[in-house]
């Protein structure tokens, strides 16, 4: 028993410390983009993912996109975790919600794992998802209801 103890601590370390991977390229990311380092704070983000050098036209415009968020919608003001959505121990989906001085932003990570640590499969920021949280919001009032 008293081997069976450190071997489980190890592992649920090992876990955490590889859950943190994810985590710490997203800190990185908003690090970087709170700077206004915008341009580095995607090529931070993407640096884990060597297949993305293929797509240079992609990067250069969700770069471009970024850098003309703020001109859209105001200054940041504030930055919530909204989810962390698991597929076993090998994906993950994060949802950010920044809100700016006119609107909300939805940023969304995803990032599946390798040998190595984690890497970012998709990166993905919009202002659409009123739908969603109006539809969420009608259900959740309906089954207070029942």
């Amino acid at each position: 028993m008293k081997r069976t103890v450190p071997a489980l601590l190890l592992c649920l370390t090992t876990f955490a410390a590889s859950a943190s991977g994810y985590q710490g390229e997203i800190d990185k990311f908003f690090g970087l983009y709170e700077e206004g380092r915008i341009e580095e704070s995607v090529d931070q983000l993407y640096s884990s993912n060597p297949y993305v050098s293929a797509v240079p036209d992609q990067v250069k415009q969700v770069k471009s996109q970024l850098r003309s968020l703020e001109g859209l919608v105001g200054g940041l003001d504030l930055k919530t975790k909204l989810s962390e959505y698991s597929v076993g121990d090998v994906f993950v989906h994060v949802t950010y919600l920044l809100n700016y001085d006119r609107q909300a932003v939805r940023f969304e990570f995803q990032f599946f794992k390798i040998k190595s640590g984690w890497r970012i499969d998709s990166f993905s920021f919009d202002t659409d998802f009123d739908d969603e949280v109006e539809a969420l919001a009608r259900r959740e009032a309906l089954q207070r209801e029942e």
